[in-house]
């Protein structure tokens, strides 16, 4: 019996189960051993945490093991956190698994677990998988009701994860977890070959992947923009430094990263003023140009399928630019790659045609 309410509670849990929970489930000590012995039907994934099965552990497996090893109140987070979210610009997921943990229990991360000790622990929620909402569906339980007081909160497929704010700041805080192109900085002791010759190389690319991600939790609407300035204003001062820098360029309106490197190259021209920027054409509430000067009659828009417009397809953008030029706006169309390969260039046209809008007047 005592073996059947272990089993029974580890279904609940994707068939992982706690030490501490197969012990309250009436299991002993020596049953436990037992079930892990080589070629038992157990096999041990961390310290204290066992799957109720042999072979190769999925994705779920892994999640609800990082859970189950960290405690109560503990949240995926970082990029697995921004997977389950739907966010398509956050960095590559790896067999690492990112999980907030109240600052008070002095959890540390072990294998691929890493521990992210906080004192601002947020209300988590819930990433369902396929499967389960398939049985939701059906005749499967509902997400609230409590299969084993042991673990009240514990339903199959089901796992709890930080808010979308939240976890893209923890993901870009922690850079020095992630790939190469996320670090401000080289992290080979004498550099590489792109540093030797352009020192800011690294941060830029890292100041890229980090807008992208901001813009999109916003753009598809993961989160608000009150929610992820929150976040980023709590972020610790190091490490912070690129979130700061992206959360002014989406309170400025910026929606997309190579809108925030038009941004850039805006401020530095002594002509231009600050554009609107993702908002209503002037007496059009309909129509959102990337960026707009009202007085010259001039939108300028970025150009890209990948960072902006999430599957805005080149009917809808030609019917657009059919409606500016009805309306009489002058659109002035920018892509990415001249964005980044010709600045100078991309800058005097904008210049030109923001001089021939008061021109036309």
């Amino acid at each position: 019996m005592p073996h059947r309410r272990a089993l029974s509670l580890a279904r609940a849990q994707d068939g992982l189960i706690s030490r501490r929970q197969a012990l309250a489930a009436g299991m002993t000590a020596e049953a436990v051993r037992h079930a892990i012995r080589s070629g038992g039907p157990w096999q041990r994934v961390l310290p204290g945490v066992y799957a109720t099965f042999n072979g190769p552990l999925g994705r779920l497996h892994r999640l609800r093991a990082a859970l189950l090893y960290a405690g109560e109140e503990a949240l995926i987070t970082g990029p697995w956190a921004c997977e389950l979210h739907g966010l398509r610009y956050g960095p590559s997921v790896t067999d690492d698994v990112d999980v907030l943990v109240p600052w008070a229990r002095g959890q540390r991360g072990h294998g691929f677990v890493r521990a992210v000790r906080t004192r601002r622990m947020p209300e988590g929620e819930r990433w369902v998988d396929d499967q389960r909402l398939a049985a939701l569906q059906g005749d499967g339980p509902p997400l609230d009701e409590v299969l084993d007081a042991l673990a009240p909160s514990a339903s199959p497929g089901v796992v709890p994860i930080a808010a979308a704010a939240r976890a893209v700041v923890d993901t870009v805080v922690r850079w020095t977890h992630l790939p190469a192109d996320w670090r401000p900085r080289c992290s080979r002791p004498d550099g590489c070959p792109a540093c030797w010759h352009d020192p800011e190389h690294h941060r830029a690319i890292a100041l890229r992947n980090t807008r992208a991600l901001l813009c999109e939790a916003v753009q598809r609407r993961r989160t608000t923009v009150a929610a992820l300035r929150a976040e980023v204003a709590a972020a610790p001062r190091r490490g912070g430094a690129l979130a700061r820098l992206a959360m002014r360029d989406i309170d400025a309106g910026c929606r997309s990263a190579p809108e925030c490197e038009l941004r850039d190259l805006v401020r530095t021209s002594r002509l231009l003023p600050e554009p609107r920027w993702n908002q209503p054409l002037p007496g059009h509430r309909g129509v959102h140009p990337d960026a707009c000067w009202q007085h010259a009659r001039l939108v300028v828009e970025v150009d890209s399928r990948s960072f902006h417009g999430f599957g805005d397809a080149p009917a809808r953008t030609e019917e657009r630019r059919a409606r500016y030029a009805a309306l009489g706006w002058r659109v002035l169309p920018v892509s990415p790659a001249r964005l980044r390969g010709m600045p100078a260039a991309v800058l005097r046209e904008i210049e030109a045609a923001y001089l021939a809008g008061f021109g036309d007047g």
